[in-house]
C-alpha cells in the first residue's frame, strides 16, 4: 500500500510546487490612456511581479506570451499577425518588471468600440499565468481636414491614390490631433501619427509640399507649437517646437512648391525628429524623406 501511494505522493508534492509557483507569479495589464483612434498605436505596459523566492526566467519557450482582446459588444476581434515578443528576460525573486509592446498591428480593431485586454505568460515550471483584463476604447474622432494626393510605388511604378486626414479626439481634460494616412475610400488605413495636445482656440494649419509630404503645425498651450512633418507612407519625417517669438509661427509655401515654417523661435526639445545632431535642415520642407523600415 505505501508503495503505490509513494508516485501519488509524489506527484501530488509537484503539483503543489506548480500551484505555489503560479500563486507567486503575478501578471498585470495596464493601458497608458483609454481612448485610441483607428490604426493608433496601442501600448500595453506589461508588469510581472515575482514572488517564488528564486530567480525567474521568462521567454525561452516559442509563443510565451499571448495577448487577448475582446470585444465588449461580442463579434469576434481577428487575429491578424504574430504578437509582439520583448525576447528572453530574468526576474530576481521579490522584484517586479515592466515591458511595454503595441499590440495594435496584432490585432484588427479597426471597429470602434469598447474593447478588454489580457495577457497569459508562460513561465517558472511550466505555469501559465492569466492577467486581469484592462479596458479601451477604439473611436474615430472628428475629422477636421482632408487632402487626397498622388504616389508613385518605388518598387512597382505605379501610381495610387491616398488621403491624408487630421483627426481630432476629445478625451476629459484635452484634445489630440492625430493625422491618418489611408488609400483613397478611407477603408484601409496605411498609418495612424498621434501629433500630441492641441488647443480648441486655433486651428491646426496642414499644407502638402510637390513631393506629397504632409506639412502640419498646430498651437498645443499659451505660447507653443508644434511641427510636424509627415511623408506619403505615414513615415514620421521631422518634429520640433517653437515659440511666438516677434510673429507666431506659420506655414508658407514657396512658388517651388516647397513648406516651411516662418516666424516664431524655434525651441529644442528632447523628442525632436530628427534629432538635434543629425538636423541639417530646420526650415521645414527641404528636409528629404526617410525610407520607412
Amino acid at each position: 500500500m505505501v508503495t503505490f501511494l509513494k508516485p501519488l505522493l509524489k506527484a501530488w508534492a509537484a503539483c503543489a510546487c506548480v500551484a505555489r509557483v503560479l500563486a507567486q507569479v503575478e501578471v498585470q495589464v495596464a493601458m497608458p490612456q483609454e481612448l485610441y483612434l483607428v490604426g493608433e498605436p496601442i501600448e500595453v505596459a506589461l508588469r510581472i511581479a515575482n514572488f517564488t523566492g528564486t530567480k525567474a526566467v521568462f521567454g525561452k519557450e516559442p509563443d510565451w506570451l499571448r495577448f487577448n482582446v475582446e470585444a465588449s459588444a461580442g463579434f469576434v476581434v481577428n487575429r491578424v499577425a504574430d504578437g509582439p515578443d520583448p525576447g528572453e528576460f530574468s526576474l530576481e525573486s521579490s522584484t517586479r518588471g515592466t515591458v511595454r509592446l503595441d499590440i495594435q498591428p496584432t490585432f484588427d480593431l479597426t471597429r470602434p468600440g469598447r474593447y478588454r485586454v489580457s495577457a497569459t505568460v508562460r513561465g517558472p515550471a511550466g505555469g501559465e499565468f492569466t492577467s486581469s483584463e484592462a479596458t479601451l476604447e477604439i473611436v474615430r474622432g472628428t475629422k477636421l481636414w482632408e487632402k487626397d494626393f498622388g504616389v508613385t510605388m518605388e518598387d512597382s511604378g505605379i501610381p495610387v491614390a491616398r488621403k491624408y486626414l487630421l483627426s481630432q479626439v476629445s478625451m476629459l481634460r484635452e484634445s489630440r490631433l492625430y493625422i491618418r494616412v489611408t488609400d483613397a475610400s478611407e477603408n484601409g488605413n496605411l498609418r495612424t501619427v498621434p501629433l500630441g495636445k492641441t488647443v480648441s482656440f486655433n486651428r491646426a494649419a496642414c499644407s502638402v509640399d510637390r513631393q506629397s509630404r504632409l506639412h502640419v503645425l498646430h498651437q498645443f498651450d499659451a505660447s507653443h507649437y508644434r511641427y510636424h512633418h509627415v511623408g506619403p507612407d505615414g513615415v514620421l519625417l521631422a518634429r520640433r517646437t517653437y515659440t511666438f517669438g516677434e510673429k507666431r509661427p506659420q506655414l508658407r509655401m514657396s512658388e517651388a512648391g516647397e513648406v516651411a515654417v516662418v516666424g516664431g523661435d524655434r525651441k529644442k526639445s528632447a523628442d525632436d525628429i530628427p534629432a538635434e545632431a543629425r538636423s541639417k535642415a530646420d526650415e521645414g520642407g527641404s528636409t528629404a524623406p526617410k525610407k520607412a523600415e
